[in-house]
């Protein structure tokens, strides 16, 4: 098993840590983060060895960059001193940093640039990722494992992560919305609001879980809870008359758009 460091163990970084933990697939943990009770509490709780930026660098196989995007550039300039700058595989989480920047700053490392969700936090994180000029296969398949005991993992090309961020980055946020809207819409017809939240967040769920167990098409599901004439036939015949497609589209297209204007900074 790799020996894996993290410099930057925050909510995402620190999502990831622990998924890696619970999955035992570290022969060792090493964090480095600017809030020392942070570390006192991975120390504590998960065994996690703090070290500085440098010592990770020199002793992980691989390697999180978990930090915020803005404090990345000065942390990979000072571990680039190291002569074991290019030992580990690299995999950052910084958005809106791509390959080309961070390969600038370790001309000679193997990095992969993943984008996940905030549901890492509960095991069931989607990530899309994409894999550096010098990483080989083994580093790549390496990554795709680590990356998917957080939920799921799909190998993409970079230029694909912009509509990953917006998708299943932003995506949570987007449902979270939508499922307000059903929770106001319950309460409306006399439900109460504590009831109205059980009933459309476990539906939420529930649909969820069906659609990814099922071989069919999302529109075969939808075909096979409809009833001519009966009830979700009526709430669909609303939908199909909104706007609501449309609006999806253009909420992603925004969201993918400042992700490339975030690159740019």
């Amino acid at each position: 098993m790799p020996k894996i460091g993290f410099l930057g163990a925050g909510k995402m970084g620190g999502a990831i840590l622990v998924a890696l933990k619970n999955a035992k697939a570290a022969e060792k943990l090493y964090a480095c983060d600017a809030y020392q009770p942070r570390l006192d509490e991975l120390k504590k709780k998960y065994k996690v060895q703090p070290a500085t930026a440098l010592e990770v660098v020199e002793k992980c196989d691989v390697v999180f960059l978990a930090v915020k995007p803005q404090d990345l550039e000065p942390l990979l300039k000072s571990v680039a001193e190291s002569e074991f700058a290019a030992h580990p595989l690299y995999i950052s989480i910084a958005a809106g940093r791509r390959l080309e920047w961070l390969e600038a700053l370790l001309p000679k490392a193997a990095i992969v640039r993943a984008m996940p969700n905030l549901a890492v936090s509960v095991g069931e994180g989607m990530t899309g990722y994409a894999i550096g000029s010098k990483v080989k296969k083994s580093q790549a398949a390496l990554a795709g494992k680590l990356l998917a005991l957080t939920g799921k993992a799909v190998l993409l090309q970079e230029e694909q992560l912009d509509a990953v961020t917006a998708l299943s980055g932003s995506g949570p946020a987007f449902m979270a919305y939508v499922l307000q809207a059903m929770i106001d819409g319950g309460e409306a017809l006399g439900l109460p609001a504590d009831a109205a939240k059980t009933l459309a967040l476990q539906t939420m769920l529930g649909t969820a879980k069906v659609l990814q167990s099922s071989e069919g098409s999302i529109s075969d599901f939808i075909k096979a809870v409809t009833s001519a004439k009966g009830t979700t036939a009526e709430g669909l015949a609303v939908l199909e008359k909104s706007a609501i497609k449309g609006t999806m589209k253009r909420t992603l297209s925004a969201a993918a758009r400042r992700s490339k204007e975030l690159s740019k900074i």
